[in-house]
């Protein structure tokens, strides 16, 4: 378990390299990737911007923890299927994703996967090739759920970062997904 991201591993995470968080301005600290919505301007550092442009792309981890932001309805939408089959609380798995930075990269769309009624944590990317052809023989491939892999190739993509391994907290079970550019 991430101690600043509960569903990010510690050694899996990694800032975007933004100056300044768009809620609090900080500029002292890590940024992270989170496309959402500021809830309540008053608490923003400057509540007048946030009531202007409510939408935020860079924060740092207490302000996405803070619950003052949410992330965009649309990616809601996108896991909305995963909570509704897999989740064992649907309103706390969605409290639960609100919290979750844009980290690992998602290119094609927002997957995330859930074992035992709970997000899985991300736990990295593959460290080279050669670790990258043998994740399909090491954990489960999951797009939108568990599936078997569709392709007879190895696992060779185009950058690192498109393969994405999790973990799941009370069984173990790891799966990964990969989002080809």
């Amino acid at each position: 378990m991430g101690s600043t991201f509960r569903y990010i591993a510690d050694e899996a995470m990694y800032p975007c390299g933004g100056t300044e968080c768009h809620h609090c301005e900080r500029d002292d600290v890590p940024i992270y990737d989170f496309r959402g919505v500021i809830v309540d301007p008053s608490l923003a550092k400057n509540p007048q911007l946030a009531i202007e442009e409510p939408e935020v792309s860079e924060l740092c981890a207490d302000c996405v923890l803070s619950g003052n932001i949410i992330k965009d309805p649309y990616e809601i939408s996108r896991i909305q299927g995963i909570v509704n089959t897999y989740a064992r609380d649907k309103d706390a798995a969605i409290a639960n994703y609100h919290t979750i930075p844009h980290i690992p990269l998602m290119m094609q769309d927002e997957d995330w996967p859930m074992c035992c009624g709970d997000w899985c944590e991300f736990q990295g990317c593959p460290p080279d090739y050669a670790a990258s052809v043998q994740v399909p023989s090491l954990h489960r491939y999951w797009d939108r759920r568990p599936k078997n892999p569709h392709w007879d190739f190895e696992l060779k993509p185009e950058s690192l970062r498109e393969v994405n391994i999790f973990r799941c907290f009370q069984c173990k079970t790891s799966y990964f997904i990969w989002q080809p550019t």
